[in-house]
C-alpha cells in the first residue's frame, strides 16, 4: 500500500497517473492547498517543502519501517525503480525529468500566475515569460519530431511533462505545435491517464489543470 498526499495540480497529477499505469495498490490522500493545508505539521514531517505531492510506501523494498518521500521528480524515480518500469533508458528518462523540474515547471507555472492572477498587468514579466514558454514548446516540439515520446519510449519523463502542457493557460495553440498536439492525444488516450484525471475531477473539479483542452 503506498500513501499518495496529493491535490490535483500539474505536480499531483505526475504521480497519480504512474500509480495508475503501475497498477499499485495505493490511497489519495487529498492535501487541500487552496485551504493550507500544505501548512499542517503532521503534513510536513512526510513532506519536509510543504508542498504536494508526497508518498508513504508501507511496503518498500527491503522491508523495514514505512518510507517517506517527497518532491514529485523523486516520487515518479523511485516507483519506477521499485517496479522496473518506465524508464528502460534511464540517463534520457533523467535528462528530460530534469528539464521538466528546471524549466517547464518554474516558467510556465509562473507564467499562469501572472496571466490569471496578477491584480493589474505586467507587461515586461508577461513578455519575459511568454518568449520562454515558446522557447520551451518549440524544444519540446522538436523532440517529438525525432520520437513518439521525449525519452523514446513511453516514461515518467512524459508522465512529468504532459500536465504541464496547459495551452489556452499558457497563450499557446496547438495548432502551432503539431508533434506536441500528436504526443497530447496519444497520453489523453491512455486509460491510466484517463483514470488520474477522473479521479481528480472527483475531488477538486474545479482545479483549473485537469482541463484538457
Amino acid at each position: 500500500m503506498i500513501d499518495l498526499y496529493y491535490w490535483p495540480t500539474a505536480n499531483g497529477l505526475k504521480a497519480a497517473i504512474l500509480l495508475e499505469e503501475l497498477g499499485l495498490e495505493h490511497r489519495l490522500l487529498p492535501v487541500n492547498i487552496r485551504a493550507g493545508e500544505q501548512q499542517d505539521t503532521a503534513f510536513q514531517r512526510i513532506s519536509a517543502n510543504g508542498r504536494i505531492p508526497a508518498i508513504v510506501d508501507h511496503a518498500p523494498q527491503g522491508g523495514g519501517e514505512p518510507f517517506a518521500l517527497f518532491e514529485s521528480g523523486a516520487i515518479l524515480g523511485y516507483l519506477a525503480d521499485k517496479t522496473g518500469r518506465f524508464q528502460d533508458d534511464r540517463h534520457r528518462v533523467q535528462e528530460w525529468l530534469f528539464w521538466q523540474a528546471g524549466h517547464i515547471t518554474p516558467y510556465l507555472s509562473q507564467l499562469q500566475v501572472f496571466r490569471e492572477r496578477a491584480p493589474e498587468p505586467l507587461p515586461y514579466a508577461l513578455e519575459l515569460l511568454d518568449k520562454e514558454a515558446e522557447r520551451l514548446y518549440g524544444v519540446l516540439e522538436r523532440r517529438l519530431g525525432e520520437v513518439d515520446y521525449v525519452a523514446g519510449a513511453y516514461s515518467i519523463a512524459d508522465m512529468a511533462i504532459f500536465p504541464w502542457i496547459q495551452p489556452q493557460r499558457q497563450g499557446r495553440s496547438l495548432a502551432d505545435y503539431p508533434r506536441i498536439d500528436a504526443w497530447r492525444e496519444r497520453l489523453k488516450a491512455r486509460p491510466a491517464v484517463q483514470r488520474a484525471y477522473a479521479k481528480g475531477r472527483e475531488l477538486a473539479p474545479a482545479e483549473r489543470s485537469l482541463a484538457l483542452e
